[in-house]
C-alpha cells in the first residue's frame, strides 16, 4: 500500500488555495442568500399519553391490558391520530379550507394562464378541494411515538407560530374527542343490541304467562274436578273482575289524559267529580265572564287574564294529580291480578292432580321463571350500559399542550450552514484535485512530476525582451536574445539549468551500438499546443550550447509554421520544404544553412509556411540522412518541432531524438493535453531517449524562491 504523501497534499492545497477559498466563499454566500430568502416555518408539538388499562367508573379497580399487546396498541393509536378521519375533523373545526396557508389558492400557473388569456382548467369540486386541503395539512403534521414509551408526539408545522400551536392542540383534542365518541358509540351499540334481547325476553314472559293463564282458564273446571280443589272457580271470577275493573280504569285514564292535553277542564271536572276541581272551574268561568265584559287592552283585563292563567295552572296541576292517582289505582289492579293469578297457581300446584297435568303446569311455570331470570339479567345489563355510556372516559390524555414556538424549525440555519460548509470544503478540495491533475494548467514542479511522471528540468520566468527604446529600435527582437544581451538574467539562468539537466541525462544515457560515440546528440524541443514558447526555448537552448563553444545546429522542423527565421531576423534564400520535396530547382543543403548573428550558432531555417501535409517529409529518408549527417558534424543538434497535439510531425521526429525537451506554459497548458502529448512521445521515441520538461513563462510573483537569490541576477 502506497504511503500518503502529506507534503504533496499540503502542496496541492497551497497551490490551489485560492480556488478552494473562492469555492467555499461562493457556496456559503449562495447558501446564506438562499437560506435567508426562505419563509421560516414553526413547529409546535403537544404530548399525548395513551393509557392501555381498561377503566370502568362503575368498578373501583382497573383491569390491566396484556403487556405484550401494549406496543401494538400504542402504534395503532399513532395510526389513528394520523388518519384522514381525524385530520378532516381538524380541517373542518378550524376552517382550513379558507386558510391562506393550507386552503385553496390560485397557483402561479393559473395566474400566468390568466394573463395570457388562456382558458383555465375546470375548478375543483368540493370533494377535490377538501382532498387538496387535507393533503396540504397532512404534509405539515408529524405524529410519532416517543421511543418505546406510551407517549405520542403530535407536531404541526406552519408559517405562523400561533397557528402551529393552535392546530397541534386542536389535533390532540379532536383525537381524544373521537376516541371518547367511539367508546360511547360502542357502548350504545351494545346497549341497543341488549335492548332487542330485553324486548324478546319480555315477550317471552308475556307469552309464558299467557300460556299458563290460558291453560288454567281452559281447564279450570276439569282441574277443579280432578284435584277436588275448592275455590278455583271463585279465584277465576275474582281475576276476571279485577281485569275488567283494570281495563275500565285504564280507559278512563286515557280519556282524562286526552282531556288534560286538550285543556278541556269542563270534561275533567265532570269526569273526576272533584270538589276542588269544581271550585277552580267555577272561578275560571267567573274570570272568563269578567274578561269578556272589559276592554281587551285595559289594565283590568290584563290582571284578569293573569289570574285566569294562574287558575288554569292550578286546574292542570290538580287534574294531573287526580290522573296520577287513577294511574296508581290501575297499577294496583295489575298487582291484585298478579296476586290472584299466583293464588290460582298455588292452589292448582297444591292440589292432587294427575302426573301429566302437574308436568304440563310445571313446564309452563318453569319456562316463565327462566324468561323472568333472563329478562332481569338483560335488563340489569342494559341499565349498566346506559350508565357506562354517560360515564365513559378516553384512554388518552394530553400531558403537555403545545406552546407557541419562539424559534423556527425550518430553516435550521446552523445545520444548513454547517452542511454547506462541509459540502463547500469537499467541493473545493475536489475542484482543486480536478484542476491540479486533470483540467487546469501546471503551476509547480511537484505538480508536473506527479501528473506527467517526467522530471522538471527548469522553470523559465515570464520575461520581456528589453526596455521600450530597445523594442522601438528592433521590433522583431526575440526573448532568446537575452542569452547574449542579458546573460545574467533569470531567464538565461533557467536555460542554462535546462542545459545542465540535458548534460546529466546525456551522461546517463546508454549510446546505442549503431551510433558512433563521437557523434553529436539530437535534442528535440516540443510542446503539446502552439504558442507555448517552444521555438523561443529551442533557439535559447541552441545559443546556450553555442556560447560554450559547442558545435551546435538548430533545425526549424516546424514546416507547417516556421518561426525561427523571424526571431533571428533572417530570410533564407531557399525553403527547407522544397529541399525535402526533392525539387530539382531547389538549392543544396549547404545553401540553406545560415549563421546566427549573435552567436556561433548554425541554423537550418524553414522558410515559408507549407501548404501541404508535411508528415511524409519529416519521415522521409532524406530527413534521416540530414540528421545522420548533422550528428557527425555537430556536437548538438536542436530540433524545433511542431506541437504534438495539432500535427504528427513531431512524433515521427521523436524517433531520431536522443533527448526530448517538453515545454509547458505555466498555468496555461491543459493537463489533459500535456498527458496525451507526453504519452504519445513516449510511445514514438527511441527506448534510450530521455524526456525532461520545462515550465515556461511562470509569473515572477510566484518565483519567491528564486528571488531570494535576486542579487545574482541582472536584467
Amino acid at each position: 500500500m502506497d504511503e500518503i504523501d502529506l507534503k504533496s497534499i499540503l502542496g496541492l492545497i497551497r497551490r490551489q488555495l485560492w480556488l478552494i477559498f473562492s469555492t467555499i466563499a461562493t457556496i456559503l454566500v449562495v447558501t446564506l442568500i438562499f437560506t435567508y430568502s426562505l419563509t421560516p416555518r414553526y413547529t409546535a408539538e403537544s404530548l399525548v399519553f395513551v393509557d392501555t388499562s381498561t377503566k370502568n367508573l362503575l368498578n373501583s379497580g382497573s383491569t390491566l391490558a396484556n403487556p405484550n399487546a401494549d406496543n401494538f396498541r400504542v402504534e395503532s393509536e399513532v395510526a389513528i391520530l394520523n388518519s384522514d378521519s381525524v385530520l378532516l375533523n381538524v380541517v373542518r373545526d378550524n376552517d382550513l379550507v379558507s386558510d391562506s396557508e393550507f386552503g385553496i389558492k390560485v397557483s402561479m400557473k393559473d395566474r400566468i394562464l390568466s394573463l395570457l388569456r388562456i382558458p383555465l382548467p375546470a375548478p375543483p369540486t368540493g370533494e377535490q378541494a377538501l382532498a387538496k386541503v387535507l393533503n396540504s395539512f397532512k404534509s405539515s403534521v408529524k405524529v410519532s411515538r416517543e421511543g418505546l414509551t406510551y407517549l405520542i408526539g403530535v407536531g404541526v408545522t406552519s408559517t405562523d407560530p400561533a397557528k402551529a400551536a393552535k392546530l397541534a392542540n386542536s389535533l390532540s383534542e379532536v383525537y381524544i374527542k373521537e376516541q371518547l365518541n367511539a367508546k360511547v358509540q360502542s357502548t350504545l351499540t351494545n346497549r341497543d343490541t341488549i335492548q332487542k334481547q330485553v324486548e324478546a325476553a319480555d315477550a317471552a314472559i308475556v307469552a309464558s304467562e299467557s300460556e299458563f293463564d290460558s291453560y288454567i282458564t281452559k281447564n279450570i273446571e276439569r282441574l277443579e274436578k280432578q284435584s277436588n280443589a275448592v275455590g278455583l272457580t271463585n279465584l277465576k271470577a275474582e281475576l276476571l273482575k279485577i281485569n275488567n275493573d283494570r281495563l275500565a280504569e285504564l280507559g278512563r285514564v286515557n280519556t282524562l289524559q286526552a282531556s288534560l292535553q286538550a285543556q278541556d277542564f269542563s270534561a275533567l271536572v265532570s269526569e273526576l267529580s272533584s270538589q276542588a276541581l269544581a271550585e277552580l272551574q267555577s272561578q275560571r268561568e267567573d274570570l272568563a265572564r269578567r274578561i269578556a265584559s272589559t276592554t281587551s287592552d285595559s289594565p283590568e283585563a290584563i290582571n284578569l287574564r293573569a289570574e285566569l292563567a294562574k287558575v288554569d295552572t292550578s286546574l292542570a296541576s290538580a287534574a294531573t294529580q287526580e290522573v296520577n292517582t287513577l294511574q296508581q289505582t290501575v297499577s294496583g289492579y295489575a298487582q291484585q291480578a298478579d296476586d290472584v293469578r299466583q293464588k290460582i297457581r298455588t292452589t292448582v300446584l297444591q292440589s292432587n292432580l294427575p302426573t301429566e297435568v302437574l308436568t304440563k303446569i310445571f313446564s309452563i311455570q318453569k319456562s316463565s321463571e327462566i324468561a323472568r331470570e333472563q329478562y332481569q339479567t338483560l335488563l340489569s345489563r342494559q341499565k349498566e350500559l346506559d350508565s357506562q355510556a354517560s360515564l365513559q372516559l378516553p384512554d388518552s390524555r394530553v400531558v403537555s399542550a403545545a406552546l407557541v414556538p419562539t424559534s423556527p424549525s425550518f430553516p435550521n440555519n446552523k445545520v444548513i450552514l454547517g452542511l454547506s460548509l462541509l459540502v463547500a470544503i469537499g467541493l473545493g478540495v475536489g475542484l482543486a484535485v480536478l484542476r491540479e491533475y486533470f483540467i487546469g494548467g501546471f503551476i509547480s514542479e511537484n505538480q508536473i512530476e506527479a501528473v506527467l511522471k517526467v522530471p522538471l528540468s527548469a522553470i523559465a520566468p515570464r520575461q520581456t525582451t528589453g526596455d521600450e527604446h530597445h523594442k522601438l529600435a528592433n521590433p522583431t527582437s526575440s526573448l532568446a536574445d537575452l542569452m547574449v544581451t542579458a546573460p545574467l538574467s533569470l531567464f538565461s539562468e533557467s536555460v542554462r539549468r535546462l542545459r545542465l539537466t540535458l548534460d546529466q541525462q546525456e551522461r546517463k544515457r546508454t549510446v546505442p551500438k549503431s551510433h558512433d560515440p563521437d557523434e553529436g546528440a539530437i535534442i528535440m524541443v516540443s510542446s503539446a499546443l502552439p504558442n507555448e514558447g517552444k521555438s523561443t526555448m529551442a533557439l535559447s537552448l541552441a545559443r546556450a550550447y553555442a556560447l560554450t563553444g559547442k558545435r551546435t545546429l538548430l533545425i526549424d522542423c516546424d514546416l507547417r509554421k516556421p518561426s525561427v527565421n523571424k526571431q533571428l531576423n533572417l530570410e533564407p534564400n531557399h525553403d527547407f520544404i522544397d529541399y525535402l520535396r526533392q525539387d530539382r530547382n531547389s538549392a543544396t543543403l549547404t545553401s540553406l544553412i545560415m549563421r546566427d548573428p549573435l552567436s556561433n550558432l548554425t541554423v537550418l531555417l524553414g522558410g515559408r509556411r507549407s501548404d501541404i501535409a508535411t508528415d511524409e517529409l519529416v519521415m522521409s529518408e532524406k530527413m534521416g540522412r540530414i540528421l545522420s549527417s548533422a550528428r557527425k558534424h555537430f556536437d548538438y543538434v536542436i530540433l524545433d518541432t511542431p506541437p504534438v497535439e495539432p500535427v504528427v510531425d513531431g512524433l515521427y521526429l521523436a524517433r531520431h531524438a536522443d533527448m526530448i525537451v517538453f515545454v509547458i506554459k505555466w498555468a496555461s497548458t491543459p493537463q489533459s493535453s500535456a498527458k496525451r502529448a507526453v504519452a504519445a512521445l513516449k510511445e514514438n521515441k527511441s527506448p534510450d531517449a530521455g524526456i525532461v520538461t520545462l515550465l515556461n513563462q511562470q509569473d515572477r510573483a510566484k518565483m519567491s524562491g528564486n528571488y531570494s537569490y535576486s542579487g545574482y541576477y541582472t536584467e
